[in-house]
């Protein structure tokens, strides 16, 4: 038998023990005739102490008979087996602690006896990341095939990589089906040329867009119909591969709703409308008693009012933008607005309450301008400024005014009458504000200032409440 001072010359001591990885030689008897320091450190004993016992000390007991048995069979054809072929391999310790490895085998035959070369290496850590990418690969298809929407990974080249059961639901195409196609032949036909240049725009600049973005979008279910759809998409990185999130909601029940809403705010509209109708038409079968200055002012009034509905319904009865308020309210005079009707105020949205007031009220304005002050004059100015001011107790305060100048000399009333009736008193019983209606003699100036959450938030007065104050103030 070969010494181990000429067995370490013939194998090339030096290399081996610089290697990161263990090193044994074990001859065909299973016996250790070498092994390196890395050797020692991996199975917690020296170097010395390993050679010359069995390499089966080196397994789990209940492993020693089998690997007997395997070390036989490979003797009697031995040959090099690379490490990573997927064999679940386990090593022993010195004090008794297992540990998974992959082993490399290489047959050294230009030795004086025939022996194996084994390289072995720790696969704790290894095995540690493949584990955590195991919970990580399972917690993913888990979270993939759970949400109630159809959810779909694209690849940047518009391949569709793989989807969920919903998808197969919502499109009646087989997952079979849909993987490696393009992603369009889930879109309607003719938006399909636009949606491969939007998808390559994205694929540039991949980036996280929410649902809800307000964008029309629509798509196509292996029968040829077609529905409407709400998509998140959402950037990915797998196996260094360029990915899109897509999930894919069916808004048909929604859209439908949102058009019974709309048909319904609609007939409302068209209803109270043949209500001030009938108004109109009662006031001008009175109009003997009544003078005819009458029943146009309050035909007027009326057709302000309807204007205001007409805004309230194209915002689904929810609150409006009061710059656009401004200019329907304005409209007869729209080629003055941004010239001697000057509107500004920050983006301020408001209550369909306060908009039905504030809304009056500007008609009620803009009416007498035109008839008495500045806007009945080539060179008068109206300027209507809205702000919100921070108070003492970090609330927030509504401001609007109304200022004329330019105009003829104002002359101020000898008495209230519904106009003012209108700008000061109702605004106060519907929106709690204070109000002031100031004859100067530059021109008529209306303020208002009420807490914000009166216009902007809130609970708001019915619309029964409404007509109520109107009736009364009126009265």
């Amino acid at each position: 038998m070969a010494s181990v001072a000429h067995l370490e010359y013939e194998l090339g001591f030096e290399l081996y023990e610089i290697l990161p990885d263990a090193i044994l030689a074990v001859d065909q008897h299973g016996v250790i005739r070498y092994a390196n320091r890395q050797a020692g450190r991996l199975f917690g004993q020296e170097p010395a102490t390993l050679v010359s016992a069995r390499v089966e000390a080196l397994l789990p007991e209940h492993l020693r008979k089998h690997h007997i048995a395997h070390r036989a069979k490979y003797n009697l054809e031995p040959g090099r087996r690379p490490m990573g072929r997927g064999l679940d391999l386990v090593a022993r310790r010195a004090d008794g602690t297992t540990f998974p490895v992959d082993i490399m085998l290489n047959p050294l035959k230009h030795l004086a006896e025939p022996m194996v070369l084994a390289v072995v290496r720790d696969m704790t850590d290894i095995r540690a990341l493949e584990e955590a990418l195991r919970q990580a690969r399972a917690a993913f298809e888990e979270f993939y095939e759970q949400p109630p929407d159809a959810t779909i990974l694209v690849d940047e080249n518009g391949k569709i990589d793989r989807v969920n059961e919903a998808a197969e639901v919502m499109f009646g195409f087989s997952r079979e089906r849909m993987i490696g196609q393009s992603i369009e032949m889930l879109v309607p036909e003719h938006f399909r040329d636009r949606h491969v240049a939007h998808r390559a725009h994205y694929m540039k600049d991949l980036k996280t867009r929410a649902m809800g973005a307000n964008l029309q979008l629509f798509a196509q279910r292996a029968d040829g119909s077609e529905f409407p759809v709400d998509i998140m998409l959402s950037p990915m990185e797998i196996d260094q591969r360029r990915l899109a999130l897509a999930m894919i909601r069916d808004i048909t029940e929604r859209k439908r709703a949102e058009a019974r809403v709309q048909w319904l705010m609609r007939e409302v509209n068209h209803r109270a409308k043949n209500i001030l109708s009938v108004v109109q038409a009662m006031a001008h079968q009175t109009r003997a008693g009544l003078g005819q200055e009458f029943v146009s002012e309050f035909e007027e009034r009326i057709q302000g009012l309807s204007a205001s509905y007409d805004l309230l319904v194209n915002n689904k009865w929810q609150n409006v933008p009061l710059a656009e308020l401004m200019r329907v309210q304005l409209a007869h005079f729209a080629d003055l607005l941004d010239g001697r009707i000057a509107v500004r105020g920050p983006d301020f949205w408001i209550t369909s309450a306060a908009a039905q007031t504030i809304g009056m009220a500007v008609h009620e304005l803009a009416t007498n301008a035109g008839k008495y002050g500045a806007l009945s004059t080539d060179s008068g100015h109206v300027d209507i400024a809205w702000r919100l001011e921070r108070t003492d107790d970090d609330g927030h305060r509504f401001t609007m005014e109304w200022s004329e100048s330019g105009g003829p000399p104002v002359v101020a009333p000898t008495r209230h009458g519904f106009g003012w009736t209108v700008l000061c008193q109702m605004t106060k019983m519907l929106l709690g504000a204070d109000a002031t209606l100031e004859f100067a003699t530059a021109g008529v100036i209306w303020r208002l200032a009420c807490p914000a959450d009166r216009v902007r938030e809130g609970e708001e007065p019915r619309q029964s409440e409404f007509a109520a104050h109107l009736i009364d103030a009126r009265s």
